[in-house]
């Protein structure tokens, strides 16, 4: 996503974004909010979806426009800073 948006007007709030992981192996998993990138809608779906190179994994499907995104993120994180 290379541009931040607001939800639309009447939507519902934004959930809190979940971190998991251990503390000694320097990674976090963020999960993504179920609500569309493109158009902010909330009817989402959670569900396989083919990568093209032979690898399925689950992600988030707006119902409303088609835009599919990964259920969640491994970043690096350093829990000292």
């Amino acid at each position: 996503m290379s541009e931040v948006t607001s939800a639309p007007t009447g939507t519902h709030e934004p959930r809190t974004v979940v971190f998991r992981s251990t503390a000694s192996d320097g990674h976090r998993v963020i999960y993504h909010e179920p609500i569309c990138p493109d158009c902010g809608s909330f009817d989402i779906t959670e569900n396989e979806v083919d990568t093209g190179d032979g690898i399925n994994e689950l992600g988030l499907t707006c119902e409303a426009c088609g835009t599919a995104w990964p259920v969640a993120c491994v970043v690096e994180w350093d829990g000292a800073k």
